[in-house]
């Protein structure tokens, strides 16, 4: 078993999701699926943070860019924290930063978004590979 993200919370109305280590084709799709049963649920805020992921290739990008595009089609927002050097340095070249705002930490990016309060919900999220 590889957990793919190490946990996933909601404060107010939006959901922080934390993928962790290496996000490629098969755990970018895992992190599309949990992002897609928390829209399904009527969600349309959230937060990824990338604070324990160590490097994100060119599919996981080209995966994230799917993700963005859903939650925007349906009027939602996404916002970036905890980008490390390497993969903000990908963001931008992909032209991700110019789309998607970046924050030094999640806390920043809860405020912007708006979110207040305690979180109402925590859980780890585990991906059986």
């Amino acid at each position: 078993m590889i957990e793919i993200l190490k946990g996933c919370r909601e404060v107010g109305d939006t959901v922080v999701l934390y993928p962790q280590n290496y996000i490629n084709g098969i755990e970018g799709e895992k992190l599309e699926e949990v992002c897609g049963t928390f829209f399904e649920k009527g969600i349309k805020k959230f937060v990824i943070d990338f604070s324990e992921t160590d490097i994100i290739n060119s599919i996981g990008v080209s995966i994230l860019i799917g993700i963005i595009e859903k939650i925007k089609e349906s009027k939602g927002v996404v916002l970036f924290s905890g980008l490390n050097k390497v993969n903000l340095e990908v963001f931008r070249i992909v032209g991700l930063t110019k789309l998607i705002p970046s924050f030094a930490t999640e806390a920043d990016a809860l405020e912007e978004m708006g979110a207040t309060g305690t979180p109402v919900a925590a859980s780890a999220v585990s991906i059986e590979l």
